[in-house]
């Protein structure tokens, strides 16, 4: 009796345990997928070796409401939620064979059914679905869930593709993406002199992004349609095959497909163009738009993606009449895809449309997503991400440290940021290109000081942007290690064209380094800063940290005194300049500890207290022993 008393009590503690990971394990794992410029990996993506990992552009909020919408579902990173980060400039064909796949394996780990859902974004969706329509299919994705996907392409990126030139009207946070990149490969590298070359040369999946309909108006012929066919740079081969070579029958051995769409928005449907002159022989081979900036003439859409794009029941559903000479074609070279149907279409099949922009679909479109995934309604009203006003940022392909103060005097390097929202990013490699990104940003003057890393030449911008305007002003100097370079740029974001202005460099401290009285001030300086920014909380601990540093200020100067105490007793003064040395190494080690110590107790910044420790170790460094 008591073997049966211990095993109920024992059954109270383990069966709940093991109800809770088979309730944990029954989840079908998901998979996310975004779109173009979702993803973000410099050390690849300059051209480097593949190092670091990929993530979400810092900038790219645009999943944020979904991952916590189905974290509270029950779902668990990298257990049963996964994103398919993958490297967008290279051809969908290759990103669902190096990045789709591998991440399905991973989820197909913790899979109870042998089966993933997949939520994919914009060009995620194609990518997805080259995967799904390819022989490299395994029968491994139960709910596919497309959001805003351009099935047919997209007018958007006509300009892009054809004249390096990205739309004024383009989101404000992708403007910063994609010029940011450009202008560092087009700067970089010696085989591209324009965005024309870099778009063509670094980013084929532009072109898969194109339409495959009619969207081309001449504008010298009475407003006639280009026929698709009589393009000859804005073709689709990857849509053309995707789309009309009947291999979107495989669509149908999936568990189901909902197919979200936005509209309300104006789009860009229709784009009027001129010939182009005889003077040009690079860009524009299909017509230059009027006006360049594509206007957003359809509300039929989700102002990326039309309406008529993203829906697909012609692709999975074939039966009906060919529309188009391509369909007409492929129904008679593939007969077998018009084959009927078994099972009932409009459950299998969900295309849903819905008011919302493009960007904003991850958001909007949850409720649509649960009911598709037959998940209960999330409890919380999600609201899209807001996009800044403007946008300030300073780029750096050089080998310099870089320390950004705005015209509040408020910091960002790579170890402080004392600007709410600001963001500092890139490469790992403390001579590669650095990133300076600061939503909503002042107008005024910033400060840009720079200190040179190694022996070379460096490359800066400062640029702005706005839903109206943008502007980037470049420059670039020769720098040798440890020289001091300052700069002053003034901004103003609410003038017309964005006016940015680059004073001349100033060089502060050409190849001198300081001494450890000289980092002691500056220390003194900082230590300052960070108690009236409010990164140090406590006046008395300000004020303790100030009395060390006083006394370490002492003692370095003590140890610096060169005139003899006398020539009778040389050794006495010996004496004074490592007595003076020893208390400044000790007082500069508890400097350490009490940092360490209010830090660990949340009364100082963590940011700023690693800030000063790395300073106080470099002053330790030049005592030295």
């Amino acid at each position: 009796m008591k073997i049966l008393k211990y095993l109920f009590v024992i059954s109270l503690f383990v069966f709940p345990i093991f109800n809770t990971r088979a309730q944990e394990s029954s989840l079908e794992p998901i998979i996310l997928v975004p779109g173009i410029m979702g993803s973000w990996n410099w050390e690849t993506m300059l051209q480097k070796d593949d190092l670091g990992n990929w993530n979400f552009f810092p900038l790219d909020h645009t999943w944020n409401n979904m991952i916590d919408a189905l974290e509270n579902a029950g779902y668990e990173k990298d257990v049963t939620l996964f994103i398919a980060f993958y490297d967008w400039r290279q051809s969908n064909i290759n990103s669902a064979t190096d990045y789709l796949i591998p991440t399905i394996d991973k989820a197909l780990l913790n899979s109870p059914t042998g089966k993933v859902d997949i939520i994919a974004h914009s060009m995620g969706g194609l990518m997805a679905r080259r995967y799904i329509q390819s022989d490299d299919y395994r029968n491994d994705v139960d709910q596919f869930v497309m959001l805003g996907t351009p099935n047919y392409g997209s007018s958007d990126v006509y300009t892009l593709w054809e004249g390096g030139f990205i739309p004024e009207n383009w989101g404000t946070s992708e403007e910063v993406g994609i010029k940011i990149y450009l202008w560092y490969i087009t700067t970089a590298t010696a085989q591209t002199i324009d965005n024309y070359d870099t778009v063509h040369s670094f980013i084929p999946s532009i072109r898969e992004l194109l339409p495959v309909y009619d969207f081309l108006i001449d504008s010298e012929s009475e407003g006639s349609t280009k026929s698709y066919h009589s393009l000859v740079e804005a073709k689709n081969p990857f849509l053309e095959n995707l789309n009309f070579s009947g291999t979107g029958l495989a669509l149908q051995n999936l568990g189901g497909i909902t197919v979200i769409a936005g509209k309300g928005e104006g789009t860009v449907g229709n784009i009027p163009v001129l010939l182009r002159p005889d003077s040009e022989t690079k860009l524009w081979v299909d017509g230059i738009p009027e006006p360049l900036t594509p206007i957003r003439n359809d509300t039929n859409g989700d102002n990326r993606v039309l309406l008529d794009s993203a829906f697909i029941s012609d692709l999975v559903f074939p039966e009906q009449p060919a529309q188009n000479f391509l369909q007409r074609l492929f129904a008679q070279i593939f007969p077998a895809v018009y084959a009927q149907f078994e099972g009932d279409i409009d459950e299998f099949l969900k295309q849903v449309e819905i008011d919302s922009k493009h960007g904003d679909l991850p958001t909007t479109a949850i409720p649509e997503v649960f009911t598709a995934l037959s998940l209960a309604q999330p409890t919380i009203a999600y609201i899209p991400p807001v996009e800044p006003d403007n946008i300030t940022s300073f780029w750096f392909a050089s080998p310099v440290e870089v320390k950004i103060t705005d015209p509040q005097e408020r910091i960002v390097t790579k170890d402080t940021n004392e600007i709410p929202g600001a963001i500092y990013t890139g490469e790992s490699d403390p001579n590669g290109v650095k990133i300076v990104i600061i939503p909503d940003g002042l107008p005024g003057q910033y400060k840009i000081e720079l200190t040179g890393t190694a022996n070379g030449e460096y490359h800066m911008a400062v640029a702005g942007f706005t839903d109206s305007a943008d502007n980037i002003v470049t420059t670039e100097k020769d720098v040798v290690e440890g020289e001091k370079i300052e700069y002053t740029a003034t901004i103003d974001p609410q003038s017309p064209g964005l006016p940015i202005e680059i004073s001349e460099p100033v060089i502060i401290e050409p190849g001198v380094e300081k001494s450890a009285i000289e980092l002691t001030d500056d220390l003194i300086k900082d230590l300052k800063e960070y108690y009236e920014s409010g990164q140090i909380s406590d006046k008395k601990i300000h004020q303790s940290l100030f009395s060390d540093l006083k006394i370490i200020l002492a003692a370095l100067k003590e140890a610096e005194i060169t005139r003899p105490v006398g020539e009778k007793y040389p050794k006495l003064h010996e004496l004074k300049v490592k007595l003076a040395k020893k208390l400044a190494i000790i007082k500069l080690n508890s400097f350490i500890s009490k940092v360490e110590t209010q830090s660990n107790k949340g009364k100082i910044d963590p940011l700023a207290a690693l800030d000063m420790i790395a300073k106080t170790e470099a002053i330790i460094a030049k005592v030295g022993p």
